[in-house]
């Protein structure tokens, strides 16, 4: 079984941004990007656990992966996880190599399988 998602803040937020920048105001489109890239984040997270909730699965079960980082690096896989939500009826488009359009935004597969996890580390057996 599986879940997908996308969030997003936005984007207001970058075009914030990119006035604050032309105007000399750095820090303050610093901190604004920074505050909306993890607001971006805390509402993948907050929908992740939702749906670990109705589904009555426990805090620890379940993973969320995300193209583009370790456990899934394939940024191209992202037009997978478009072909099923259509992200873009909620403002986010993919670029030609994959990345998403606002910046502050999410997608991700989540995984519920109990033994799902983000890296297995095995070691041979000694003979």
């Amino acid at each position: 079984m599986v879940a997908f998602q996308a969030v997003t803040v936005g984007d207001r937020v970058t075009q914030l941004c990119a006035q604050w920048e032309a105007a000399g105001e750095f820090t303050r489109s610093y901190f604004l990007h920074g505050l909306a890239v993890e607001t971006a984040e805390a509402l993948a997270e907050y929908w992740h656990r939702r749906v670990r909730a109705e589904m009555a699965l426990p805090p620890e079960q379940g993973k969320r992966y995300s193209a583009g980082y370790p456990a899934w690096p394939d940024l191209a896989d992202q037009a997978g996880v478009w072909a099923v939500l259509h992200p873009e009826r909620i403002g986010i488009t993919l670029t030609e190599a994959h990345q998403m359009v606002p910046e502050q935004s999410t997608s991700a597969i989540i995984v519920w399988h109990p033994e799902a996890s983000y890296y297995s580390v095995r070691t041979a057996a000694t003979p």
